[in-house]
């Protein structure tokens, strides 16, 4: 009996051993097939708010690359916690070999940090069509990285007028096109109605919307040394804020924390200034019967004397690579894919402005938004919200407070102006 048991045991490791080496011959013979048993893994890093569209890409990605497969981590969109903890992944060796970053400010940071790896020579030879991405996306890596790439882009924003469609129908008027600031104002004034909870807006411009937009589509920005266009536009926004009262006033917006989108969504303004955002909210609002409301946009206002369409935004959100990921190649097939034709068209099928401007990403963002005016964001010239410099936040800060001082009616325009510059020039010379 024992001699059997003897024998069965190594019967049993001989067919174990014979098993494994079959195994091991079969994982070389399904490499060469093109199932090759060495399958790159990504980690791949992003907020909650793109889990849906990203989690799209990553599935669309995964089956087209049988050798590489990415798996899909979000964190909060606080951009706080979600800057910490990448940080945190980055600097404590964690298994991280793509991420995504939210905006300019962000990717200096990590560029300037070590943190994303040099990308130039390989979207050199890979010939990507970086052209694509539009002049912004050159400014920044001109300006912020010093022309080297350690990113691409896949999201972009821009600002555009959206309008209730019945208001104008009610009142016989026909729908916006392009105009000046100036004949905003005065349409805006000449739809504004009524008192109270009823009354009846012409326009409404966002508290927390702080950049100038009429500035940066003259040329100018916050860290220009002649301020003159940034104060005309300051000067407007109290036009329309208090003189005309055709939008709700800073200080009430501030001081109820008013809700601008649930504004625009039960009839009460008539023409909103907003991001490309707007459509993906109001659509997912009317999907979910929030609202009815019918709406379109037009072209964002132009500076008298700027004759060319020009929007404001610019490529906002980016793709890199951990430079201590084991998997660089495989990870820059995946950062091509997410900011390329294929990852652009995915990201346009969900309502989001794509970064990458092509015939498909266009058709696919007209068709998913059924909006008549998107077309104008792939149209108009646009000119970057922020500068991608360092301490631009801090920069805005400043800018912002002062800001506010102005349009409570706190302070006069002049030593709004005057207060500003004297510290940002301050903050820049430390």
């Amino acid at each position: 009996m024992k001699h059997h048991k003897k024998y069965a045991s190594l019967l049993l490791a001989v067919i174990l051993i014979l098993s494994l080496t079959a195994c091991g011959d079969n994982g070389k013979q399904d490499g060469n097939a093109g199932q090759s048993s060495d399958k790159a893994v990504l980690q791949y890093y992003t907020w909650t708010d793109e889990e849906d569209y990203m989690r799209k890409i990553v599935d669309d990605f995964n089956t087209k690359h049988e050798n590489i497969e990415v798996k899909l981590n979000t964190i909060s969109n606080d951009a706080d916690e979600y800057n910490t903890k990448i940080m945190t992944n980055l600097s404590g060796g964690s298994q991280m070999d793509v991420y995504s970053i939210n905006g300019t400010a962000s990717l200096g940071m990590y560029a300037q940090k070590n943190q994303l790896l040099d990308l130039t020579e390989q979207i050199k030879n890979s010939k990507v069509e970086v052209s694509a991405y539009g002049q912004s996306f050159q400014d920044i890596v001109t300006v912020l990285t010093e022309g080297k790439y350690f990113a691409l882009p896949y999201r972009t924003s821009q600002y555009a007028i959206f309008y209730n469609k019945a208001i104008f129908d009610k009142e016989g008027i026909e729908y916006p096109e392009q105009m000046t600031w100036n004949e905003y104002a005065e349409l805006a004034k000449q739809l504004t109605k009524g008192d109270g909870v009823d009354k009846q807006w012409g326009g409404y411009y966002a508290d927390w919307l702080i950049a100038p937009l009429g500035g940066l589509q003259s040329g100018s920005t916050i860290l220009d040394d002649n301020l003159e266009p940034v104060e005309g536009f300051l000067q407007f926004l109290n036009r329309i804020y208090y003189e005309d009262q055709s939008h709700m006033s800073y200080k009430q917006m501030k001081g109820e924390s008013i809700d601008w989108i649930k504004q625009f969504e039960v009839g009460n303004v008539a023409m909103l200034i907003n991001g490309e955002w707007t459509i993906n909210m109001l659509k997912a609002d009317i999907d979910a019967g929030k609202t009815d409301i019918e709406f379109d946009m037009a072209p964002l206002p132009l500076p008298d004397g700027v004759q060319d369409q020009t929007t404001v935004g610019g490529v906002s959100t980016f793709i890199g690579i951990n430079p201590a990921s084991k998997n660089q190649e495989a990870a820059f097939e995946f950062v091509k894919y997410v900011t390329g034709n294929e990852g652009g068209t995915i990201i346009a099928e969900s309502n989001v402005l794509p970064a990458f401007s092509s015939k498909d990403t266009k058709e696919s963002y007209l068709k998913a938004t059924n909006i008549q005016g998107s077309s104008y964001f792939f149209d108009a010239k646009t000119v970057m919200e922020n500068q991608p410099v360092p301490k631009i936040d801090e920069v805005n800060r400043i800018f912002s407070e002062q800001r506010d001082l102005y349009l409570f009616q706190e302070q006069d325009l002049e030593t709004t102006m005057n207060t500003f510059q004297q510290q940002r020039n301050q903050l820049l010379q430390q």
